[in-house]
Parts: structure tokens; C-alpha cells; sequence
């Protein structure tokens, strides 16, 4: 008899195609069907059809998902440990080098009158300040206030009035509150920020905060350029109020250093390159990609592709019209979008050596349209690999991917699936 000759084992490369809000509950309109299942997408069909399917929690059932720990899942870190809140999100989101221990801050440019030794919320967006003016005012935040109590203080103009404020220093903590009074609370005075807990860390950076709120209104309520506004009958930009403090874990380990794979995400929105920043994978967000339901989806495709000719091990697409579908009540364009996209992956299975490559299908939560926010209820997820168990399940959707061999996982757990069928996994014990 003839021995046999095995062949070392092929490792393949994937693509997770990431259609964000695309679950959903029954529709009347849809005679108590899902927009995925009246959708026509034969081609996320056959990916569920030769591969294997099931249902995926992001964080744990019931619980409703953000975009943001939606994805942070997605990558394979789970949120309840990894979640650095808000602050460094949109930091890392414009670009803002972040490290292990350091405290990133939203911040709004705003208009306050002081009163009785209060600063009072006039406009907590100062006329919707934006552009050289927001510059301006951070350029002279940067050079008045940069140090307090030994903190480094650092200033960064982010989206139209919006600034991000880092804190780079020990003894830092992320459990402040809020100086922000919120929406619709102008007249009200900035709070104090105050600790959330009983460290001494915490106590340190609510008194920094409070120091720094201080020192930039008398920085910027003097200032030319808010003279200048005055005079146009314009706003003044003469205060910051803080949000969202967070902290990037000291314990992060980036994405390539964990998983031994090399990712590239190509998101619609900021705060998910802001998460892929933090991780140290590549990212960014397409020209023409408007994150709605008119985006460019050819231009989502080529910055694929671009990526996939780079040589990268895994490929992360971000779709976000299914979401926006779904906040406003609108199943036939979530239906819309699901065809489109469908359209797009068809283009890609053709570019690359598709039956050689590992491609999952996945959401980073669910938004019901009868519901119009995120909702707890399971994603469905369909793993196409050259080697895969294959199930009986034929379309992918809601109900029949509730069939499948792969039950019901959480969402930490896809990447450690694709690592296992790429024939890269992450092997425990001897």
C-alpha cells in the first residue's frame, strides 16, 4: 500500500465584513419579516450557505452594545476590561498619540458669564465654533497651560467646537465627572468635577480638571480673537467644559502582539479608528464614505483592496447605513443598504482568491427599527473557510442563522474563530 504524503497546512488570510445595526426584530411592514430576510443578497447568502453560522452576543445577552464596545469585542478585547471609555476614543479617533496611563477628556469650546464667582453655561457649543477659530484658542491653551500639580496638560482642536484635553502624568484616574451641564442645560453653571470613587487618584484628577477649567477661562476670556467675535456680534469661545474622561488600560497589548495577525480596519466612523488606532492596527475612513445610506461603497471596496494588496492578514469592513436604517424607522432602506453592500462584497469575492481566504460575516450589534436605538438581542454571523464545517443553513439572516453549528457565541470569540480557520490559532497547553 501506498503511504499517503500530507501536505503542510495552507494558512489563509480574512475579511470580516462588519455591517453595523444590520439585526433587527420583526417589521409590520415587512409582513413580520427582518429587513435581512426580505433583502435580496445572494452573495452573503453563499458565504452562509458554504460556511457555518450562528448567533453572536457582543457582550453577553441582553446587554445592548455600543458601536464602540461592539467593536472593541469585534477585535477580540472584551469591553467589561479593555473599555478605555469616550476621551481617548475620540483622541485616538483624530489622530492623537495616546499612551498606557494616560487620561483623554471631550471637550467643548463654550460661551460662559461669570456670576457670583460661577461660570455660567451660555452656549455650550460658543455659536458652534469650528475651524481657525477652535485653532486659535487651543494654540494659546497649549502655550499658557502646561503643567498642573505636575500633570502634563495638552490640547487638541478636534470636529468643529470640539477639543480633546490629555493628561499625561502618575497617580492619574478616569473616575471624574462631568463638567458638562448636558444638552439643553445652558443657564446652568459648569459642575465641578468630582472623584467616583474613593482613591486618592481619582480625588488628584478632579482637582487638576477643576484647575484646568479655571486657567482657560482667564486665557481665553481676554483673548483678541473673542474680542473680535464680540464685536461681530458673535460668541465668545471663553471656557471649556470636560466629558467622557477615560484612560487607556495599562494592561493593552496591541492587536498584532496578541493575536500574531496583522489588521486593517476600514470604518465609516471615527470613533472605531479611534479603537484600531489604540490597538496599533492600520486604519481609516474612506473619501466619500458618508457613514449614511448614500456612502460611497466603492470607495469602502478599493480601500479593501488597497489594504489586501498591502498584505495584511485580516481586513475589517465597517458599513454603517444599517444602522442609521434602523435609528430612523426605516426597514426599506435598511433593506437598501443590505443590497448594496451585498453588491460590494460580490465585487470583492471577485478581486481576490475568494475560496482561499476566510470571510465572516458579522454586526457589531443590533438596531430594530420598531425599536430606533441598539437593542440586546444577537447578531447573526456566517464564517466562510476552504476548510469549515459546513452546517445546513442556506441564508443569512436572523432565523436561519440560528441553526447553525456555530450556537451561540460571544463577541470576543469570532476573531478567535477566524484565527483557527486562517490556520494561524491561538494554541493553549503543550
Amino acid at each position: 500500500m501506498t503511504k499517503k504524503t500530507w501536505k503542510p497546512k495552507e494558512t489563509y488570510r480574512a475579511i470580516i465584513l462588519i455591517q453595523d445595526g444590520v439585526g433587527d426584530r420583526p417589521v409590520p411592514e415587512l409582513g413580520g419579516h427582518t429587513p435581512l430576510e426580505i433583502a435580496r443578497k445572494p452573495h452573503m447568502d453563499t458565504i452562509a450557505e458554504l460556511g457555518a453560522t450562528g448567533l453572536m452576543d457582543l457582550i453577553e445577552p441582553g446587554v445592548r452594545p455600543g458601536t464602540d464596545t461592539g467593536h472593541l469585542a469585534l477585535f477580540g478585547y472584551d469591553p467589561y476590561k479593555y473599555y478605555p471609555g469616550r476621551g481617548p476614543l475620540e483622541a485616538a479617533g483624530i489622530g492623537v498619540p495616546l499612551r498606557p496611563g494616560d487620561v483623554a477628556l471631550r471637550c467643548n469650546i463654550a460661551t460662559v458669564e461669570e456670576r457670583n464667582g460661577e461660570l455660567i453655561v451660555v452656549d455650550r457649543r460658543a455659536g458652534r465654533i469650528r475651524g481657525d477659530h477652535v485653532k486659535i484658542l487651543v494654540d494659546a491653551l497649549n502655550k499658557t497651560i502646561k503643567e498642573v500639580d505636575g500633570v502634563k496638560v495638552e490640547f487638541y482642536p478636534a470636529t468643529e467646537h470640539r477639543v480633546v484635553m490629555v493628561l499625561r502624568g502618575e497617580g492619574l484616574s478616569p473616575r471624574i465627572s462631568d463638567s458638562d451641564p448636558g444638552t439643553a442645560m445652558e443657564g446652568h453653571p459648569v459642575k465641578k468635577v468630582v472623584p467616583l470613587d474613593d482613591t486618592l487618584e481619582a480625588k488628584k484628577t478632579a482637582e487638576i480638571v477643576n484647575k484646568v477649567i479655571r486657567l482657560a477661562h482667564e486665557v481665553l476670556r481676554d483673548h483678541p480673537l473673542n474680542k473680535e467675535r464680540v464685536e461681530k456680534g458673535l460668541l465668545p469661545g471663553n471656557a471649556i467644559i470636560t466629558r467622557g474622561a477615560g484612560m487607556v488600560p495599562r494592561d493593552l497589548k496591541p492587536f498584532e502582539e496578541v493575536f500574531k495577525a496583522k489588521a486593517y480596519v476600514v470604518a465609516e466612523e471615527a470613533t472605531i479608528i479611534g479603537i484600531a488606532r489604540i490597538l496599533g492596527m492600520g486604519a481609516e475612513i474612506p473619501p466619500g464614505s458618508t457613514a449614511t445610506l448614500d456612502t460611497d461603497l466603492d470607495s469602502i471596496l478599493e480601500a479593501a483592496l488597497k489594504a489586501w494588496r498591502e498584505g495584511y492578514d485580516i481586513i475589517y469592513i465597517h458599513v454603517k447605513g444599517p444602522d442609521i436604517a434602523g435609528h430612523d424607522a426605516d426597514p426599506y432602506g435598511k433593506i437598501r443598504i443590505i443590497e448594496r453592500t451585498d453588491e460590494m462584497l460580490g465585487k470583492l469575492m471577485k478581486e481576490i482568491e475568494w475560496k482561499k481566504t476566510v470571510i465572516a460575516l458579522a454586526a457589531d450589534h443590533s438596531t430594530p427599527c420598531l425599536v430606533r436605538d441598539h437593542s440586546g438581542d444577537p447578531v447573526p454571523v456566517a464564517i466562510y473557510a476552504p476548510t469549515i464545517r459546513r452546517d445546513h443553513v442556506r441564508k443569512y439572516d436572523e432565523y436561519s442563522c440560528s441553526k447553525g453549528i456555530l450556537g451561540r457565541i460571544r463577541g470576543v470569540e469570532l476573531i478567535k474563530i477566524v484565527l483557527d480557520q486562517m490556520n494561524k490559532p491561538l494554541k493553549w497547553g503543550a
